[in-house]
């Protein structure tokens, strides 16, 4: 097993940390599980139990609501830390937001309202010797201004002798081992009552990151619940695996490496190698591990080509915003958006808002009944949610949330969505249905009861997966890769409507979430990726705009059909990435 972890870490000059434990049987194993490491956010994870716990006894209710303003809430890249607006929802779905995406406002709100003693007694009481938690995000980015000023010209020594990023040091620490004993502790209904721990776990299986553990576990059936924390040169995730014979194991995985750029797509995927490499060793089975994509492309053929050979069709157009240079594969030909469909909705919701039929700080309630079904986002909440029209837009962006952009298309109308994808002489892209009507389609086509789970069609011949109507352009939301770029020109180049609007269009895509497709083509934190993802059955896809430091932007999309239905399946993912890079690097060349 040493041997294996050394040929992951060595080549992204990484060390790890980890440890695993079978949660039938009790059989654990490990390395370096007694070290102290950086939490990051993975101390979100005690925080979930000492609501939950709270919740259990009635010390606090969970359907509680919080009126959360703009004013005092804790940086961070996702949820509330970058709503434009107040929103109002209950303590237990700020607590979906704080495991789901990560929010570090919604984070604070519930250590602030716990308290920090409270939080420590309870990891104490569940055995967790190791663990600490002394503070909140907030405290964890004062630390951070204090100890790397902004005028700071050695900031890279500045950050490897910074409290945050030093286990003895840093305000929530822990062990793998401490990790593993308390996610056990939620899976075996130790950590509070059984109804408390039910729900802890599904919102765990809720995480909206695929990058890091699940990209390892790809067999269909494998269910991942987890928890990630990054913190400058940590990477980290915990969760526990459930393989498809119903055996359970949990896992933390804790990395470190010397490279302090945010975006580094081959530590991500180490994290969830050397987690697989412990589960697999409890299994006592060999491992098998993704092999790193080495191939080079400069030819649309030889991009076609590569495709191919990983078991997918692909159409691609990348655009020079300067120069307008364009390279393609089949560039012409109509394809399925799925929620690639949000683009020009956006950019509609923006054209309204700035002509001032649409007050972007609009506040609705969006209820939990009659939504339709969305893996992320205000789908998932318990109670309804008081929220603006900004931030359904960015929650449209963000994490492609249905049930926020079947609101936007309810207010700014089809209509007109078709009568700007018209003046822009885009003739080969539609949006004629929204998020609920694809959906029910499937349903329709397969006779099921579908909730844009892919996990739902395991057992659904490949043959009727390519039957259905959503994957049929004719038929459902569609574009062409060339023209998708060409919209996204209009937009980086305000021709798209006017400045502020398109503006509005940049700031929201600016803000997604995933780095597993687009993003991954470009490691570093010099290239700037704005991006909006798009999946059905089969199809993985991505749009977007890449920026490099020397000015150069190139709008991108890329869509793709695999024959293998798996829904977790990194390998295309990863192809998205590499192809547009390879397309970019051909117009830069």
């Amino acid at each position: 097993m040493k041997e294996q972890l050394e040929q992951v870490l060595g080549p992204v000059h990484a060390q790890a940390w980890v440890h695993a434990v079978d949660l039938t049987t009790g059989k654990e194993t490990g390395s370096g599980e007694d070290t102290a490491v950086v939490l990051a956010s993975v101390f979100k994870v005690p925080v979930l139990v000492e609501l939950f716990r709270r919740f259990g006894d009635g010390r606090l209710d969970p359907a509680t609501r919080m009126d959360v303003p703009v004013d005092g809430r804790s940086a961070g890249p996702t949820g509330l830390s970058v709503m434009a607006g107040p929103i109002e929802l209950s303590l237990r779905d700020l607590a979906y937001w704080m495991m789901s995406v990560s929010d570090n406002a919604a984070t604070d709100i519930l250590v602030n309202l716990l308290g920090t003693e409270s939080i420590n007694a309870t990891v104490r009481e569940l055995g967790l010797t190791a663990t600490r938690v002394d503070g909140t995000c907030d405290d964890i980015y004062q630390t951070i201004y204090a100890d790397i000023p902004d005028t700071d010209e050695l900031e890279l020594e500045a950050w490897r002798a910074a409290r945050a990023i030093d286990p003895a040091r840093t305000l929530q620490a822990s062990t793998p081992r401490d990790i593993t004993r308390l996610l056990a502790a939620i899976w075996n209904d130790e950590a509070a009552p059984p109804e408390q721990c039910a729900e802890m776990r599904r919102i765990l299986a809720g995480q909206a990151w695929p990058h890091r553990l699940r990209s390892a576990f790809t067999e269909t059936g494998t269910i991942v619940s987890a928890k990630t924390g990054t913190l400058r040169f940590w990477r980290n995730e915990a969760g526990v695996v459930r393989t498809p014979d119903g055996s359970r194991y949990a896992v933390a995985s804790f990395v470190r490496t010397d490279d302090p750029d945010y975006r580094l797509p081959a530590v991500d995927a180490a994290v969830g190698s050397v987690a697989r490499i412990l589960v697999d060793n409890l299994r006592s089975v060999p491992t098998t591990l993704r092999t790193p994509v080495t191939a080079t492309a400069s030819t649309p053929d030889e991009i076609r080509a590569y495709a191919g050979e990983l078991g997918a069709e692909i159409w691609l157009h990348a655009r020079d915003l300067a120069t307008g240079r364009t390279v393609g594969v089949d560039a012409e030909t109509p394809v399925v958006t799925a929620s690639v469909l949000k683009v020009p909705v956006a950019l509609e919701l923006a054209r309204q808002a700035v002509a001032g039929e649409v007050d972007l700080a609009g506040r609705i309630t969006v209820p939990t009944e009659g939504l339709v079904a969305s893996p992320y986002g205000l789908a998932m909440h318990r109670d309804p949610a008081l929220i603006s029209y900004d931030d359904l837009a960015l929650l449209m962006m963000v994490i492609s949330d249905n049930v926020a952009t079947d609101l936007v298309i309810d207010r700014v109308g089809k209509d007109r969505v078709a009568a700007l994808l018209a003046e822009l002489g885009l003739p080969g892209t539609a949006v004629p249905q929204n998020c609920a009507e694809i959906l029910a389609s499937i349903e329709a086509d397969l006779a099921i009861s579908y909730t844009d789970d892919e996990r739902e069609l395991a057992d659904v011949p490949v043959e009727q997966l390519r039957a259905l109507r959503a994957l049929d352009p004719a038929g459902t939301c569609r574009t062409t890769p060339d023209e998708i770029t060409s919209l996204l020109a209009g937009i980086w180049r305000d021709e798209a409507a006017d400045p502020e609007a398109c503006a509005l269009v940049r700031g929201w895509m600016g803000k997604q979430v995933w780095p597993h497709r687009l993003s991954s083509g470009f490691p570093g934190d010099e290239v700037t990726v704005s991006g909006k993802t798009g999946t059905l059955p089969l199809v993985r896809n991505e749009v977007g705009v890449v920026e490099f430091p020397d000015g150069g932007r190139y709008a991108v999309g890329v869509f793709t059909r695999a024959a293998d239905p798996a829904p977790n399946a990194p390998q295309f993912d990863g192809l998205i990435g590499w192809a547009a890079a390879q397309a970019v690097a051909q117009l830069r060349s």
